[in-house]
């Protein structure tokens, strides 16, 4: 399989949001799309290196231009990050800004990854 970049958070801080209110005026932009969507990315990458899932030279740091790519995590990385990244965002997604980005949700489905 080629490497590719798993998580980035750039793309969610270099995002530029457009909001109207119900007459149609342009909203200023709060910058909170921008830091929920980075702090997912740190959250995941610091949940994948206190569980060993990265290989051991990967360095995690919460810095505008942090990366994880697929060949930073181990096998058993992988195919956590395949059965769960997604999912994992998708709630949060759907949990809107009510849900505190944190690592719980993560450790929820690696207890259910482990079981099977």
């Amino acid at each position: 399989m080629d490497d590719f970049v798993l998580i980035a958070a750039a793309w969610f801080l270099n995002q530029r949001v457009v909001t109207h209110d119900e007459f149609g005026n342009l909203l200023p932009d709060d910058g909170e799309y921008q830091r929920r969507g980075a702090e997912q990315v740190y959250v995941f990458a610091e949940f994948m290196l206190d569980k060993g899932l990265l290989q051991r030279d990967v360095k995690v740091s919460r810095t505008p231009d942090f990366e994880l790519r697929f060949s930073q995590l181990t096998e058993l990385g992988q195919r956590f990050a395949k059965d769960a990244l997604h999912k994992w965002v998708q709630s949060l997604d759907r949990a809107g800004n009510k849900k505190q980005v944190d690592a719980s949700g993560l450790e929820r489905r690696w207890a259910k990854f482990n079981s099977i």
